[in-house]
């Protein structure tokens, strides 16, 4: 792989991981505000132990799309940097040494199974 293409790989892998945490700031932010809020509504006489259904709904609605996304982004941004080296496998003049080490690996892996199954 071209170094220019790595370099533009672990620029694309670090701006999805500052999405990550800004999306983990915000999901942080929403349970304090959330927080806060239920409190302002048992001040005015709001009996949360009664509607305990209601209050973990509104906990649910104002953070889980932060965190979901934030955990995707993360994901996503390993899954790139992991499989990098696998996309140009054929060019191996510009591959790190730790890529090509787990092509090898991985295609004996491949040989051993599929000797296996040509015995069977």
């Amino acid at each position: 792989m071209k170094l220019k293409k790595m370099e533009k790989v672990q620029k694309v892998t670090l701006v999805l991981n500052i999405i990550a945490i800004v999306m983990g700031i915000f999901a942080i932010f929403n349970i304090y505000t959330s927080h806060i809020y239920i409190l302002s509504l048992v001040e005015k006489g709001f009996n949360p132990s009664t509607q305990v259904t209601e209050v973990i709904n509104y906990y649910l609605t104002a953070v889980t799309p932060y965190v979901f996304y934030g955990i995707c982004l993360a994901a996503l941004s390993y899954i790139i940097k992991n499989n990098v080296c696998l996309v140009d496998a054929n060019n191996t003049t510009k591959i790190e040494r730790e890529c090509l080490e787990k092509v090898s690996v991985e295609s004996n892996e491949d040989d051993e199974i599929a000797m296996f199954f040509k015995g069977v």
